[in-house]
């Protein structure tokens, strides 16, 4: 049973996740990495990080973390200033050989990445299990392939490695967009590294709208981008399961950190004016198909 000095961060609190404990073999590293933050401490001032929200997703991908697909599973950490902006990220994938990440922070005019071989594919990034009957008419207006991974943070890797091979030699490029079932912190670090790279990722209820939106990333009991009327209620989004498949008008059924407007995500090939038309354009008319699910 965990003690009071491990809930609280105590020496044991390093050894221990949820009731969970870190085998004896890779204490060493654990006291390592330790030591290694630790010594960033004097670098910092001690309000450096008063005004920031940290968005931290330490596993992003469970499910093929839990099936064999680690190279699919990210670490994503992204800082929101004082109005909610994203404004820092990092997203590192541990079990990819070799390890590979981007990070970004516009306002500081930073931008890094060691992704090893660019892809140069073009393709509609989706989960790899079964999407939404929009997702399937905007990737025919769009005329663009299924690519199937898994995580958000690995997907917006996958995206920037295209847009980097696009940028060198023209080649391919690709697109992430969901109407369904993503969180703040899924998109935190994504949205700033994107836009550190001359992309973005914004709510797909307002490029629908012909609109350009961002999410909100605070602290907070309430979701700050709720529509009322806009989402579905369901077993991944709801407080309490109670309207389950049901679209609501009360903010207090949604999670506070659930992202309910949808999302797109694209490289720095896409954000333009022509560029940007011409994913409106597309998912207006898979819009007048088959309306977006907001679940």
């Amino acid at each position: 049973e965990d003690t009071a000095d491990d809930d609280e961060g105590g020496d044991g609190g390093w050894y221990r996740v949820q009731g969970l404990e870190v085998p004896d073999d890779l204490r060493p590293l654990v006291d390592s990495t330790r030591s290694k933050i630790a010594s960033l401490s004097p670098a910092l001032a001690a309000d450096s990080y008063r005004n920031l929200t940290v968005f931290v997703d330490p596993i992003d991908g469970t499910r093929e973390f839990s099936s064999g697909r680690g190279e699919q599973c990210s670490i994503c950490i992204g800082f929101a200033d004082a109005r909610g902006r994203a404004v820092a990220g990092v997203v590192y994938r541990p079990l990819t050989r070799p390890p590979t990440w981007a990070a970004g922070a516009l306002d500081e005019g930073y931008s890094q990445f060691s992704l090893g071989e660019t892809r140069r594919e073009s393709g509609f990034l989706t989960t790899n299990g079964s999407i939404s009957p929009f997702l399937e008419a905007l990737i025919e207006e769009l005329g663009l392939e299924r690519v199937r991974s898994g995580g958000a943070g690995n997907k917006m890797l996958m995206l920037l490695e295209s847009s980097l091979a696009s940028s060198e030699d023209g080649g391919g490029s690709c697109l992430y967009i969901q109407d369904r079932g993503v969180s703040r912190w899924d998109t935190c670090a994504a949205e700033a590294i994107l836009r550190a790279f001359g992309g973005d990722l914004a709510k797909l209820s307002g490029e629908e709208a012909g609109e350009e939106t961002h999410y909100t990333y605070l602290e907070t009991d309430c979701n700050l981008d709720f529509v009322p009327g806009l989402a579905t209620c369901t077993k991944y989004n709801s407080r309490t399961n109670d309207a389950l498949g049901k679209r609501v008008n009360d903010v207090e059924a949604f999670k506070p950190y659930s992202n309910l407007c949808g999302m797109i995500a694209f490289g720095k090939e896409f954000n333009t004016d022509d560029g940007r038309q011409t994913l409106k354009d597309a998912i207006r008319k898979a819009s007048k198909r088959v309306p977006p699910s907001y679940d």
